[in-house]
């Protein structure tokens, strides 16, 4: 029986005394026998707490949980396991730029705001800075001095620009979160496969990038060349592995190097193998010998220079292959959907994830008139309680849900009439 159910059923009168339903008098009649007056008090003590009205908080926070891991699709870190096995490579974010010092020649020393998380030898680019004359279409990150501070190595003597404001090293474009190399045994051995080179007709436009993100495309362009249709080599293993996975770019290898190879024996706990890996990038044409590719060679390890991890390699070779994928963010989770009006002391339930089955955390805001129970655990089939008050008003609430590798983080405000 609920508080309300009880509290409904004693009522003044106009003697003074109360009407009272047989189970209270029954317990009103057991303390006039107790002979302790102490315990006599203590008891009545606890019959009053009983029948008084309930006076919950008006901000109840709603159970914790555990956070989701990287492979449940949480946050993600270089190095964890993502969804469906396979390590992730690389965070794709935008670092800002605090400050720039131009005074080396052919070299920026750049300040971040946050942690950039760089190493010798990558390869990155600056934009939006003031001059822009110190915008990097590429750049080779040669010392890093401290956790938000490196010096990058460019082609130009820019020692006569001075930073003024502004500028960040970009994130890769297309909305996705992380970078994630395949599993040891995608292809169904426990090595990964080799196959020869596919060939690259088309060199006048120059349109296999080098930079993280542009792996895809890049094995687009190498999948439409004629004369690369219906080969058995890496293309079909692609095929069978699906959609998402694609042949790494130039930088793309470069950080799977990174994670793998700064040990032998964990890259071979991985399945790497110690001999070249082969890339989508081409960087020139020769004639006689074909198109320069890159690739990485797991068994110069114990590096971080990528002029001795990353070789190059004419496309008569033949290479093996690790692919890579991207871990993405929709466009926006869906709202939960809740009521615009609640009756008086009336009860509504709230679905405790979202239609995408992310857990959902609840909270009432100062100066509601209602209250939120959270129920013990969260799925599809457990809610949350919102009950509205005993007078009319307004209830306020924030709904959030987390951000995970499939979808936007929910901060959702809703304001719902009691009355």
């Amino acid at each position: 029986m609920s508080v309300e159910a009880r509290t409904d059923r004693t009522r003044p009168l106009e003697t003074g005394q109360h009407e009272t339903n047989p189970a209270t008098l029954k317990a009103m009649i057991t303390v006039t026998r107790m002979t302790k007056p102490l315990l006599a008090g203590l008891t009545a003590l606890a019959l009053g707490a009983a029948l008084a009205p309930s006076t919950a908080s008006a901000s109840v926070a709603p159970t914790p949980r555990a956070v989701a891991t990287c492979a449940e699709g949480g946050r993600c870190n270089v190095g964890d396991v993502g969804p469906g096995g396979g390590k992730i490579i690389y965070v794709n974010r935008e670092i800002r730029i605090s400050n720039i010092n131009s005074a080396l020649d052919n070299y920026l020393t750049i300040a971040t705001s946050a942690p950039h998380n760089l190493v010798t030898g990558d390869s990155i680019s600056l934009t939006g800075i003031i001059p822009t004359q110190l915008d990097i279409a590429k750049g080779t990150v040669s010392e890093v001095i401290s956790d938000t501070e490196f010096r990058l190595r460019t082609q130009l003597d820019l020692r006569a620009y001075t930073y003024t404001s502004s500028g960040v090293i970009p994130a890769a474009p297309g909305g996705w979160n992380y970078l994630q190399a395949a599993p040891q045994g995608w292809s169904g051995d426990a090595a990964d496969p080799q196959g020869t080179l596919p060939v690259y007709s088309n060199i006048s436009g120059n349109l296999l990038d080098w930079r993280v993100g542009s792996g895809d495309a890049n094995t687009r362009i190498l999948k439409r060349q004629a004369q690369n249709v219906g080969q058995l080599d890496f293309f079909n293993l692609l095929t069978n592995s699906g959609a998402d996975w694609y042949i790494p770019s130039e930088t793309e290898i470069w950080n799977i190097y990174k994670l793998f190879a700064s040990d032998s024996s964990s890259a071979a706990t991985q399945g790497i193998s110690p001999e070249s890996y082969f890339s989508s990038t081409s960087s020139f044409f020769d004639n006689t010998l074909g198109h320069l590719w890159y690739s990485a060679n797991f068994e110069l390890n114990l590096t971080d220079d990528p002029g001795v991890g990353l070789g190059n390699q004419f496309g008569d070779s033949t290479f093996r292959l690790r692919p890579v994928r991207k871990l993405w963010i929709h466009t926006e989770q869906t709202k939960v959907a809740i009521a615009k009006t609640l009756g008086v002391g009336a009860r509504l339930q709230i679905a405790s994830v979202t239609n995408e089955g992310t857990p959902v955390s609840i909270r009432v805001l100062k100066g509601s008139v209602c209250t939120v129970v959270a129920p013990a655990k969260q799925n599809r089939r457990t809610f949350f309680t919102l009950t509205g008050g005993k007078k009319p008003g307004t209830c306020s609430l924030r709904i959030t849900a987390p951000k995970t590798y499939k979808h936007w983080a929910l901060d959702q405000r809703k304001t719902i009439t009691v009355r």
